[in-house]
């Protein structure tokens, strides 16, 4: 229905570019007793669709398909009169989410949103697809539309379309206005203006004095929303007591609908909680979690974002302990629920013995100060080594680090995955000791690895680590014993101890 609506009015979106007769309309509507949004009720920036009827008001995002129940003040309601009932409105408002009740039919939607002030509604128009990029104003009897573009004036009137550029502009009592040097001057301040012959609401009155005359009409400014740099699928590999790992993942929709999964690898156990999210700003969201496994819950989670990485904000009283949350943005889709099943994909090796290297390559230096600029840790003259292998059967060597950061147990090694022209963070696993060794089985692509574990309180013994899908394990120490013999693939990796004052410096 929505796209034949949109295909209907598409022809008209000319007409209304240089149509607008204001009426006297009262101002802008405001809650009694409005109190400035707190940090746990922000509001957000919403357009999209919006369906009245007596029963219920329907607001669905342009981003997506997820519906919301608007929960509408009496100004709200008298505003939404001017259009049809059960009518398909285009609207730009500022709006404040909360959780729904528990009785039907509010209860059958994710959340709600109580709007805080309407930017602009129409049932006519091009909607969605409509391009707002700077301040424009139009009215009629005559026609006349001004566009604000690149320091000029853009009239546009039945006679023609001119260009003045703008000389001065500024603010006069709450009012803003641009003027040319050839007797043009355009006003604008915020009271909603209606637009009677296109069905039309606007947040701003204008007035253009042109040639002696003066003319009234609306204005629109431009509408940014901060959704889609924040929005896509965000993942984290977390330990827990048994040593199998939790594999986090976190769906941000560009229709503000949330999905948190959690899967806990060795007991095929998942766990999905869902709700919804908000852009505070452009480095941070707040996101509510108002279901899980099926029942109403209210928990609000804070989050920081650098670009790449989603921070979350005070972990310990979100449970999730003094290491925290931390989940990279991936790229594709959401992977599947459950956890696949173990794949193994032969490969033949030339046996060969790998020393790691010291010297500088710019590759391995930038994996490594970007992975260290995630996770805010100072570089303090880090010493590593590095190998370069193919450890999917890809064609593209991976990078794999040796670092410093060292216990009684072993080492740590970061690997570095070879992704679309550069490399992204893998996996980390600590207590290593080289030599270690490539095994010929896999999983999911990737071939196992083989560590010597001992020192630290580890029982010794070789262990085989295997790629879960998302990393290698962080512990070998509580991986399974390698089989007898052991799968070993003839690839041995080689460092020196860092005891020797071996490795590069990271500065």
């Amino acid at each position: 229905m929505r796209l034949i609506k949109r295909l209907c009015i598409a022809s008209l979106a000319s007409i209304g570019l240089v149509a607008c007769a204001p009426t006297p309309p009262p101002t802008q509507p405001r809650k009694p007793s409005e109190a400035p949004p707190s940090p746990h009720q922000p509001n957000t920036r919403l357009k999209g669709w919006l369906v009245n009827s007596p029963e219920a008001t329907i607001f669905t995002p342009c981003q997506g398909e997820q519906a919301y129940w608007l929960d509408l003040s009496s100004d709200d309601r008298q505003l939404l009169s001017r259009f049809a009932n059960h009518s398909q409105v285009y609207v730009e408002f500022d709006g404040r989410f909360n959780n729904v009740g528990m009785q039907a039919p509010e209860a059958d939607y994710r959340a709600k949103i109580s709007p805080q002030s309407w930017q602009y509604l129409a049932s006519e128009g091009p909607g969605c697809e409509a391009k707002t990029p700077a301040l424009h104003a139009m009215g009629n009897e005559p026609s006349w539309r001004i566009d604000i573009n690149e320091g000029k004036l853009q009239l546009s009137t039945l006679a023609g379309t001119s260009s003045h550029p703008i000389y001065r502009s500024g603010v006069d009592q709450g009012t803003q206005f641009w003027q040319s040097a050839d007797q043009l001057r355009l006003a604008v301040k915020a009271e909603q203006c209606f637009d009677s012959m296109a069905d039309t609401v606007y947040a701003y009155h204008a007035e253009l004095l042109y040639q002696g005359l003066r003319y009234q009409g609306c204005a629109r400014r431009p509408f940014q929303q901060n959704i889609e740099p924040l929005s896509g699928n965000y993942q984290a590999k977390l330990a827990t007591a048994s040593g199998s790992g939790r594999m986090v993942n976190l769906t941000l929709n560009q229709d503000l609908s949330a999905e948190l999964q959690n899967n806990y690898l060795a007991q095929d156990k998942s766990f999905i909680e869902k709700g919804y999210w908000q852009p505070l700003d452009q480095t941070s969201l707040l996101l509510t979690l108002s279901q899980s496994q099926n029942q109403p819950v209210n928990s609000q989670m804070y989050f920081d974002w650098d670009g790449m990485l989603l921070r979350l904000r005070d972990p310990e009283q979100q449970q999730q302990g003094k290491l925290g949350l931390n989940m990279m943005k991936m790229n594709g889709p959401a992977p599947a629920t459950s956890p696949s099943e173990p794949s193994h994909i032969q490969r033949s090796f030339e046996p060969a013995s790998l020393l790691a290297s010291s010297d500088y390559h710019p590759q391995v230096e930038g994996a490594l100060k970007q992975y260290f600029k995630l996770h805010r840790t100072a570089l303090n003259g880090t010493r590593y080594q590095w190998w370069k292998f193919d450890l999917n059967g890809d064609g593209q060597d991976e990078i794999i680090t040796y670092l410093d950061w060292c216990g009684s147990g072993g080492c740590s090694l970061l690997i570095f995955e070879a992704k679309d022209s550069g490399y992204r963070f893998l996996s980390k696993t600590t207590l290593v000791r080289p030599p270690f060794y490539l095994a010929s089985s896999s999983n999911a692509r990737w071939q196992d690895l083989l560590l010597e574990v001992s020192g630290g309180g580890a029982i010794p013994g070789l262990r085989l680590l295997r790629f879960d899908g998302l990393s290698y394990p962080v512990n070998p120490s509580i991986q399974p014993d390698a089989p007898n013999p052991a799968p070993l693939a003839g690839i041995t990796f080689l460092a020196e101890p860092f005891s020797q004052d071996v490795g590069r410096a990271l500065k």
